[in-house]
């Protein structure tokens, strides 16, 4: 087969024009009728696909029991629907309109990820846990303020028997095809029929599972980290059933998980010889690899970020990863390249981590004065492009005047 591999953009991303590197097959143009017939036959995600339709009520056993995978805290984004919007989608059921349906992604015998349709899930459970209030409908109007619990016994039961259908995938050639998970990641952009397109750390997210991929989700959540980003504390915000109230989920940072990128651009960027290319490849090459890790090897890496983290706080305090005000009396902001760093920086010197403490005061006074707009390195420290140069001159800088502070 003459094809070739590109770089494709296929998902949004906030706030960065890069494209996302995923390596897959593609036909040419000009190819040839042959090349074409060829492509079809080899160039294609090789997958079984079984329909079924199922009542509601066993949809919520397989969701509490966890057949479906884990809903709750995190999979591909955290939850965006608002109430207005799961109600919406319990009327439809109780009207008998047909939902799109569930896409189910049976990685191994009997485990599944969903791949389409956690928003649908989450409501349905929140609503027959109790925990969904109807509120906006526009038909069952009669039905709006009321629980689950408060409905009429009859139509209780009639939403038990409503059902919804899934289509199950399940991949023929996951270990010898090398291009499964760009094919994947394909399946993930032509399913997402919500209307919001998987940004690129929602798609790490949904792609590089396990204990690392966790740990950055828990690190996110440090009281330290979201001090400083300006985040709601979790703890403060996470309901009895672990979902996250609705400030926490209106937060611009957490809402598209870039709370998490920004804990594992600190990974990306902790050895020198790998900061090189674009800043999307180097995410993307380290929540690859952080996902191969042992438990033991992803809690090293947490117990680093923290200890680098606390040291930072102890030097910078409440100015942690702050740029000073643009106008007198003005708020500082948190900035992803001072933070970038900072900490890489301080990661750099643990070794010396009891001299730096002592010196905390002339280190912060040094490193303040840059994030001044007028300071003739506030260039080289924020006002560059995100390139893997200017990252490097950035933790240089920041290194040089820990160093000259020591």
């Amino acid at each position: 087969m003459d094809s070739n591999i590109e770089q494709m953009n296929l998902f949004n991303d906030d706030g960065d024009e890069e494209p996302l590197p995923v390596q897959i097959p593609v036909l040419p143009e000009g190819a040839s009728d042959q090349d074409i017939e060829d492509f079809f036959r080899k160039g294609r995600l090789s997958v079984q696909k079984e329909e079924n339709k199922i009542f509601l009520t066993y949809v919520v056993d397989f969701i509490r029991t966890k057949q479906w995978g884990e809903l709750r805290p995190e999979y591909q984004r955290r939850l965006r629907w608002d109430n207005k919007k799961k109600s919406r989608l319990i009327e439809s059921f109780l009207m008998n309109v047909p939902v799109p349906p569930i896409f189910l992604y049976e990685k191994n015998i009997g485990e599944f990820e969903v791949m389409d349709g956690q928003q649908r899930l989450n409501a349905i459970i929140e609503f027959f846990d109790g925990n969904l209030e109807l509120e906006g409908l526009e038909v069952w109007r009669a039905l709006n303020g009321r629980t689950f619990a408060g409905l009429p016994p009859l139509v209780r039961k009639g939403l038990q028997r409503a059902t919804m259908s899934t289509i199950t995938l399940t991949p023929e050639d996951d270990e010898t095809n090398p291009y499964a998970h760009a094919l994947r990641s394909q399946v993930f952009d032509r399913l997402n029929t919500g209307g919001e397109k998987l940004n690129a750390q929602e798609l790490r997210n949904a792609l590089y599972g396990g204990p690392f991929n966790e740990q950055l989700i828990r690190l996110s959540g440090l009281p330290k980290f979201t001090d400083a980003w300006k985040i709601p504390r979790h703890e403060a915000h996470t309901l009895s059933d672990g979902a996250a109230d609705q400030v926490l989920r209106n937060h611009s940072l957490y809402k598209r998980m870039l709370d998490v990128e920004i804990v594992l651009r600190f990974f990306a960027f902790q050895d020198p010889k790998k900061i090189s290319g674009s800043v999307r490849r180097m995410l993307d090459n380290m929540a690859e690899t952080g996902s191969k890790l042992s438990i033991a090897a992803a809690n090293q890496k947490a117990e680093e970020f923290e200890t680098t983290l606390n040291l930072a706080h102890t030097v910078f305090g409440d100015q942690l990863f702050r740029l000073a005000p643009k106008k007198e009396g003005g708020a500082t902001s948190p900035s992803r390249p001072l933070y970038d760093a900072v900490m890489v920086a301080l990661f750099q010197m643990l070794h010396e981590k009891e001299t730096i403490e002592h010196a905390a005061d002339e280190i912060r006074e040094r490193v303040v004065a840059f994030t001044y707009k007028d300071h003739q390195e506030y260039d080289t420290l924020v006002g560059r492009a995100n390139t893997a140069s200017s990252i490097q001159d950035r933790i240089k800088l920041i290194k040089k005047e820990i160093e000259a502070a020591l």
